[in-house]
């Protein structure tokens, strides 16, 4: 699907309604009227074989009988017409179908193979189509409106804005449309796919790109089509300095059954997804309807300098919640410097010139007959080199409408974001119309201002960068020791083998399969030396106590083959294939670094601490297999542990650039190895100083097919 064409179903010059009604309880009628109502500048022709005339419209019995081109022709019959419909629509060569009827392949098989039926019936004539199982769209820059929505049935007019909306779901895009209305703006474009059986979300996304409207997008994704197409047009978008909000349903069991329903998307693992497009400079936020607010603020308000963050409020208190809230965010809490403690003499005593700052503070006698007072001290205080954005927590205060004036002034001045909070509730309602006429975002909670201000800094900073080194291996190499594994899961020692070819570092290891081989492993390795039970059915050794620590002598080591020859047992049908004996490593923390395969988005890399604790601490960072080292190194300062790898409590600091290489060369690993490498697991990675280690790893392998 080419740009020009989805300029051409956005743009149309025609539009045929089938179904069109006089009733606008129905979608024939409803979506007639606002073609009408906002002055939609082409031409309309209703089709309904039974009436003559439709809302004042010359009606026609069939678009075939229109006689003239229609680019877009919106079917809203009943699905038991719809084949009959797309016929009549192919013959009179229409362009585009925007097909709002339901219960297609959301409803089941026979559903199913009804949409399919329609899609094979269009693609033979050349028509696209967005839906089934929608509620239209509407391109605000050309007056056309073909989404059925209430918050547009309730409008006098289809505001204009420079935020596009991308929406698997009509009633979510009319709730966010509503939000968008409540705040003062409106959006560049807005579609609703649905079951996305021709068009979907990629294909708009696309669009946006290049739309000169359109400087924000903003989607609601509950599946993909195509996830590779999709990470590259996140990438495109990072480009062209168009920002990426989105929510994405389906992140629990419950709401990917929800999802499947709706619209039958697939949701995907979302882990994946979430670090994938993360990754790629998207922004993921929970609520939609927050989608919304942060979308307004990212389009009308310029981005942070730092992540010092000023507080204002009508009450101390205020002051001090928020800036409790920002420290806990991750954000820091602004002071002021004392050249600007200075400058702020003549406005205040200097008892009141700090942050987070209390207007109460300030007696009166300083703000006198200066109108501008609040603007001079907000913008004074924003200039202030350490100080990157604003936040201004309105509570239930004197001269509220004044102070939402102040904060419109100073944004529309100023290069720092200052975000108003309305905590004032019902009582700050004038106030928020002022906002809300401006076009400045009113944010309901200090939390949703914090976590906007958040996203915003993640995008600045981001560091998602496809690296392009090549890998420091033997792309041949590598490929050469896998090709002769069989399905399944690899040994321990073969996983090793792969991992030593790649230049990752590991623990020497021997396999014995018998009591005196062990002993002869063991001597020529070292004692102390770890014992480990080797069977293709068991994957975590240590579940069954399968591992043996410090064995320190022969003695020790005929007693210790022989019990993990009885560990095994309880394990039904599993195989001894042996014990590896290996090198005792020693730690001051356990890592783990492993990949597998997404259906949806490939190579994924997970790193963070380990051992036998990793599912109970869930210390992990996850970043596509292609991450950069920069990426990476990013990653792990968020791990909650990451002091221990920097010399907590007078241990060795961890060689983090040898670290990181070795996360970066298991990702590499991945990425080159492909779909056949299911999964590669090194757990645990001993890290001791300059000392890295991979102490026991893990593989499954797929073969080719």
């Amino acid at each position: 699907m080419t740009q020009t064409s989805i300029s051409d179903i956005l743009n149309p010059k025609s539009v045929a309604i089938v179904g069109a009604s006089d009733d606008l309880a129905k979608w024939g009628g409803s979506i007639l009227a606002l073609l009408q109502k906002f002055k939609f500048p082409g031409q309309i022709f209703p089709v309904n074989p039974r009436s003559q005339r439709v809302q004042e419209y010359p009606a026609f019995s069939s678009v075939t009988a229109i006689g003239q081109p229609v680019d877009v022709a919106v079917v809203a019959v009943p699905n038991d017409r719809a084949v009959d419909a797309f016929h009549d629509c192919a013959q009179a060569g229409v362009k585009a179908i925007l097909m709002v009827t339901s219960q297609f392949a959301e409803s089941g098989e026979a559903g199913q193979q009804l949409q399919d039926t329609l899609v094979d019936i269009a693609r033979k004539a050349g028509i696209r189509i967005i839906g089934p199982n929608c509620m239209g769209y509407f391109h605000s820059h050309a007056d056309l409106c073909l989404l059925n929505s209430q918050a547009l049935m309730r409008n006098t007019v289809l505001q204009k804005g420079s935020i596009a909306l991308i929406s698997q779901s009509g009633a979510l895009a009319g709730t966010m449309l509503a939000r968008a209305y409540d705040i003062g703006t409106g959006f560049s474009f807005c579609v609703s796919l649905g079951n996305q059986a021709d068009l979907e979300v990629c294909d708009f996304l696309e669009y946006a790109l290049s739309d000169p409207h359109t400087r924000v997008i903003s989607l609601y994704i509950e599946g993909l089509k195509a996830p590779q197409r999709f990470l590259s047009l996140l990438r495109q978008a990072r480009a062209a300095g168009k920002p990426v909000l989105l929510t994405k349903a389906g992140r629990t069991d419950s709401g990917q059954r929800a999802v499947q329903s709706h619209t039958a998307s697939m949701a995907g693992a979302y882990q994946a997804f979430e670090a994938a497009v993360r990754y790629e400079g998207a922004v993921i936020v929970d609520d939609p309807l927050e989608l919304v607010m942060q979308a307004v603020a990212w389009a009308g308000l310029p981005a942070p300098k730092n992540r010092a963050i000023a507080v204002f409020s009508g009450s101390g208190g205020g002051g001090a919640v928020a800036s409790d809230l920002i420290d806990e965010a991750g954000l820091e809490a602004a002071t002021l410097s004392a050249d600007t403690v200075q400058r702020l003499a003549s406005l205040m005593p200097e008892s009141s010139a700090h942050l987070p700052f209390d207007l109460g503070s300030v007696p009166t006698s300083y703000r006198g007959a200066n109108s501008r007072w609040l603007q001079d001290v907000v913008s004074t205080m924003m200039a202030d080199p350490g100080v990157g954005a604003g936040i201004f927590v309105m509570t239930t205060q004197p001269d509220m409408v004044g102070t939402a004036e102040t904060i419109v002034a100073v944004n529309r001045s100023g290069d720092k974001p200052v975000l108003f909070v309305n905590a004032a509730s019902s009582c700050g309602n004038e106030a928020a119309e002022k906002l809300r006429a401006a076009g400045v975002v009113n944010f309901g909670s200090i939390k949703d201002a914090i976590r906007a201000l958040s996203h915003r800094l993640a995008f600045e900073q981001h560091l998602g960068v496809q690296d392009k080194a090549q890998p420091g291996f033997s792309v041949e190499q590598v490929h050469a020791m896998a090709r002769p594994w069989p399905d399944g899961l690899v040994s321990e020692y073969q996983a090793k083998q792969l991992l030593a070819t790649a230049g990752i570092p590991t623990t020497v290891g021997r396999v014995a399969t018998s009591e005196d081989e062990a002993i002869q492993a063991a001597n020529a390795i070292g004692f102390p030396v770890v014992m480990k039970v080797m069977s293709a059915q068991v994957s975590h050794k240590s579940d069954i106590g399968g591992v043996m620590l410090n064995v320190k002598d022969e003695a020790g080591v005929r007693q210790q083959f022989k019990a993990l020859q009885t560990a095994l047992k309880q394990v039904p049908g599993a195989a001894f294939d042996g014990c590896l004996v290996q090198q005792m490593a020693q730690a001051d923390a356990e890592l783990l670094v492993g990949t597998h395969w997404d259906v949806q988005f490939g190579p994924m890399l997970m790193f963070g601490f380990g051992g036998t604790l990793v599912e109970l601490q869930r210390d992990t960072a996850l970043l596509p297999a292609s991450a950069s080292r920069a990426a990476i190194a990013q990653a792990l300062t968020g791990l909650r542990l990451y002091p221990l790898l920097t010399g907590y409590r007078g241990r060795d600091p961890v060689d983090l650039e040898r670290l990181v290489d070795l996360i970066h060369q298991m990702g590499q690993l991945a990425v080159h190895l492909g779909e056949q490498l299911s999964e590669c697991e090194a757990n645990p990675v001993m890290v001791r100083g300059n000392s890295i280690l991979v102490a026991d790893a893990r593989a499954v392998w797929k073969e080719q097919i």
